[in-house]
């Protein structure tokens, strides 16, 4: 039976909609859409019957039609069709056909009915040790097929593992390549982004290294570790401090964790890629691990661990086994999950030298005795940062950095309403550092300050402008802070504070911008402050 016309326009309609129920829509003569049972960032998959054969169902993968005008989402898409159509092995889910669903694309795969190995994991808290290393010695040996092809699926996690019963047992499915990559042939992903999830980043993928087989083997040493015990190895925390964990931290046992799981769970983890097993060897060693301790009772499950998730804590010795110091951590777009995770909040103002009762961000207002400045710029009203300078370019009006003594040059007559800053600091998925702008209204003139806290190894440039509210014209600055440099004694620095004098009648906003410098693959970014009348 042909879809009448007049019903694919109606369809088309509904695909438009977000809220549009695509229930019995039929995709030409052979499938019939019947209900959603999943999503995630590029689409919804939903339970289809086939036309064909009508007893038989099937799983089809949309890809969100505002995705559509987005060309490497595309292009992810088709690449998943055509990575998975050329892995054929009985723990990798089958894709069928690649389709047209009114305006946006759908996969055609195999539907497997028993959820994901994170819904099972939530469902009975942790896995016997010897039914963890069964399933992921399945795991291990769709991996080992994938690889021998060239491909790194570079986002396995218990979310991307499907189970079904054969004979009343659990049986793996790995799912979602959509972020894989083909060994040799151009990646689509931007060179040198971090692409995955927090959780299960390969210490080398923090560090920009290309995706290969090791970092497959590594992730599946987390999920290892996380069904035993409940929880990843570095629970807790926004994604970058997890990130760091991964770089600077080892994984600690788990009191009743079997030795033979810590010894899998060390070997897939350690920190050099050579040194982890193939993906080949782990399925044999999972498969003789999962007979030797086949009758042991599961853990109860553990506690997140949330040690050093933010960087006021102190920082960790770096294993030797671990990249060079001299290589720099840094972030580019983090897809799928990360989307998830909250933004963080620190308090950068409530430091000694703030002077008083330095406001917390997130306030009304940011509280200042009259002549102190908040943050963390020093007594002579310079940058904390080495090598911070203001060069005062394009600067209009009376625009000048706090004098050498510490004050502007009328300072001690005049009068400053209390600092007003962003509501949070800025945190942009995908970047190591986050900003607040904030300003300062006195009798005569305007401060402008930049607070800026980043992961060690990250060096930026800061400019401070102040900008029209409505016609986003540049009216004072950009003030430069160069070369400002984030280390584990120094996490956090001030741009400013830099002293304006404005046309009066207008309304203002504080915008700071700022750029990796080193790292001219990452893309800078922008935070503006609030408005304010002068």
């Amino acid at each position: 039976m042909r879809t009448p016309p007049e019903a694919r326009h109606e369809t088309d309609d509904r695909l438009r909609d977000d809220a549009g129920d695509l229930t019995g829509y039929r995709i030409g003569d052979a499938y019939e859409l019947i209900e959603p049972i999943g999503g995630g960032g590029t689409g919804t998959v939903w339970r289809a019957r086939s036309l064909v054969q009508e007893d038989e169902h099937v799983a089809v993968k949309l890809l969100r039609e505002d995705l559509m005008a987005e060309p490497k989402a595309v292009n992810r898409f088709v690449q998943e069709r055509a990575i998975l159509l050329m892995l054929r092995h009985p723990h990798i889910v089958r894709v069928r056909d690649l389709i047209t669903v009114g305006t946006s694309l759908g996969l055609v795969m195999d539907l497997v009915e028993g959820g994901s190995l994170r819904d099972h994991l939530h469902e009975h808290g942790t896995l016997p040790p010897g039914e963890a290393a069964m399933l992921l010695a399945q795991v291990a040996e769709a991996l080992a097929a994938a690889h021998r092809r060239g491909v790194v699926h570079r986002d396995l996690k218990p979310d991307n593992i499907l189970l079904d019963r054969v004979d009343g047992r659990l049986h793996c499915r790995l799912t979602d390549f959509g972020i894989a990559r083909v060994l040799d042939t151009p990646s689509m992903t931007t060179p040198g982004a971090l692409v995955g999830t927090a959780n299960y980043v390969a210490p080398e993928a923090v560090y920009g290294g290309s995706p290969a087989p090791p970092a497959d083997v590594y992730a599946l040493g987390v999920v290892l570790f996380e069904l035993t015990t409940g929880r990843p190895t570095y629970g807790g925390g926004p994604a970058w401090a997890i990130l760091r964990r991964h770089v600077d931290e080892s994984p600690r046992p788990v009191e009743g964790m079997p030795e033979a799981i810590w010894q899998v769970v060390q070997h897939c983890m350690d920190k050099r890629p050579g040194r982890r097993p193939s993906a080949r060897d782990l399925a044999a060693t999972l498969r003789s691990v999962a007979r030797r301790l086949r009758d042991l009772p599961a853990l109860p499950p553990q506690v997140a661990d949330n040690r050093l998730t933010t960087l006021e804590r102190p920082a960790v010795p770096r294993p030797r086994s671990s990249p060079s110091r001299s290589r720099r951590p840094y972030f580019a777009v983090v897809l799928l999950a990360l989307a998830a995770l909250a933004v963080p909040t620190w308090n950068f103002l409530n430091r000694p030298g703030a002077g008083g009762d330095a406001a917390r961000p997130g306030a009304n207002s940011t509280a200042a005795p009259v002549g102190g400045h908040p943050g963390n710029a020093s007594p002579s009203g310079r940058p904390a940062g080495r090598n911070a300078r203001s060069d005062g370019a394009a600067t209009v009006g009376d625009a000048t950095p706090a004098g050498s003594a510490g004050r502007p040059p009328t300072e001690a007559t005049e009068a400053w309403q209390d600092w007003e800053c962003a509501d949070s600091y800025t945190w942009d998925l995908g970047h190591p550092a986050v900003v607040q702008p904030c300003h300062a209204v006195g009798t005569e003139r305007v401060r402008l300050i930049g607070h800026m806290k980043a992961l060690p190894g990250v060096q930026a440039d800061v400019t401070i402008s102040l900008v029209d509210a409505d016609t986003d014209e540049l009216v004072a600055g950009p003030h430069l802070c160069s070369g400002l440099m984030f280390t584990d004694a120094a996490p956090s620095h001030d741009c400013g504070p830099f002293v304006d004098n404005p046309p009066r009648g207008h309304r203002y906003v504080v915008v700071q911008k700022w750029v990796y410098t080193g790292r001219s693959i990452l893309p800078g970014g922008e935070a503006r402050g609030k408005e304010f009348a002068w």
